[in-house]
């Protein structure tokens, strides 16, 4: 969509752990910091209940899937 657009065009990835500028972003927006991989690389709860337990890896390619599946991934 364009920039006009009211409806939501997409998401945007925020990762205030691993970028400066996203916790800034964060922090402007009152976003909560989360934790969603734990030290062994497997998703936590607060990355989604269906994904917990997953490798992080593993999880990124069932994500795409959903999205794709769903006709909502753009590549």
């Amino acid at each position: 969509g364009n920039s006009a657009s009211p409806v939501p065009a997409g998401a945007v990835k925020v990762t205030p752990g691993h970028s400066p500028p996203d916790l800034v972003l964060a922090r402007a927006h009152g976003l909560p910091l989360l934790s969603v991989i734990g030290d062994d690389g497997t998703m936590c709860p607060p990355g989604g209940g269906w994904l917990q337990g997953v490798h992080r890896f593993v999880a990124r390619e069932k994500v795409v899937a959903a999205l794709a599946e769903r006709g909502l991934y753009r590549g």
